[in-house]
């Protein structure tokens, strides 16, 4: 009984159960995705040894863009099936959500550090066929005339400056996917319903009035009034463009915060199977 009593949160709530879970779980999805990327890189090497069009390299990156809907699909799925799988244990509420952020961070940070690291692979199996086989396998830089060993110099280096911007954004970004599985696994059709139509609504109040002045300018107005109304759309969209420029990455790091406790809420009525 006092073994019982003294036990730590990390024991009672079964945290390390948690992370155990998705480290086997996530941790061999990542590898698996990783695996397939990899296969499908390696088999675009060998298509410019059967054919004559050079092979388009394009330098070193970590892929920002697919490690995003990578974590919107294990964002999904841990708030849904994983929180269920954990829950039937008896697991706390507060372990399951900790451990579901935790072990999606993790695994979209390794996934993103993969991308970079197959990116490198990559690099260097161009650099041994082009220089092995100069005649056969041709290479062909995305950015004009510059050499492939610069491009992959200039590249990896400016890859790794931004590796840690690119980290921070894969966190905030699976923050607000994580409390969209919530939102989407408690009450799919009010979600798909905000989601969609607020913006859509905004963006007919904010562009119909705008898009009737518009119109009644063109058909009624000369040459120069026709320019300052061009004039006064391009003010708008470098406006706009300065404003994501500046005040997103605020913003989003504000909204990552705020859904931290948004997707608790979300999440702890979760009823246990």
């Amino acid at each position: 009984m006092q073994q019982t009593l003294d036990r730590s949160w990390w024991q009672s709530a079964r945290f390390s159960g948690v992370l155990r879970y998705h480290w086997k779980a996530l941790g061999k999805t990542v590898s698996i995705v990783l695996l397939v990327l990899f296969a499908a890189q390696m088999a675009t090497l060998i298509f410019p040894m059967i054919s004559d069009n050079p092979y388009p390299y394009s330098g070193v990156y970590a892929d920002l863009s697919i490690t995003m809907i990578f974590a919107l699909v294990c964002s999904c799925i841990a708030a849904g099936k994983g929180t269920r799988f954990l829950l039937r244990f008896g697991t706390s509420r507060v372990s399951v959500w900790l451990g579901n952020l935790v072990g999606l961070f993790a695994g979209m940070v390794a996934f993103l550090l993969g991308t970079l690291v197959l990116s490198i692979l990559l690099g260097g199996a161009v650099l041994g066929l082009a220089n092995a086989l100069p005649d056969t396998f041709k290479v062909k830089t995305l950015f004009g005339d510059t050499q492939v060993t610069a491009l992959f110099k200039n590249s990896l280096s400016e890859s790794l400056h931004n590796l840690p911007a690119y980290i921070l954004y894969t966190l905030e970004w699976t923050c607000l996917f994580y409390l969209l599985g919530t939102c989407l696994r408690r009450n799919r059709a009010i979600t798909l319903t905000v989601i969609l139509g607020v913006p859509m609504l905004l963006m007919m109040l904010t562009l119909i009035p705008a898009v009737r002045q518009a119109a009644d300018v063109v058909q009624n107005a000369n040459n120069s009034q026709m320019m300052l109304l061009g004039v006064q759309w391009m003010k708008y969209l470098v406006d706009f463009a300065n404003f994501v420029e500046h005040e997103w990455p605020t913003i989003q790091l504000l909204a990552a915060l705020v859904s931290l406790p948004l997707s608790y809420l979300c999440m702890r009525d979760t009823a246990q199977p």
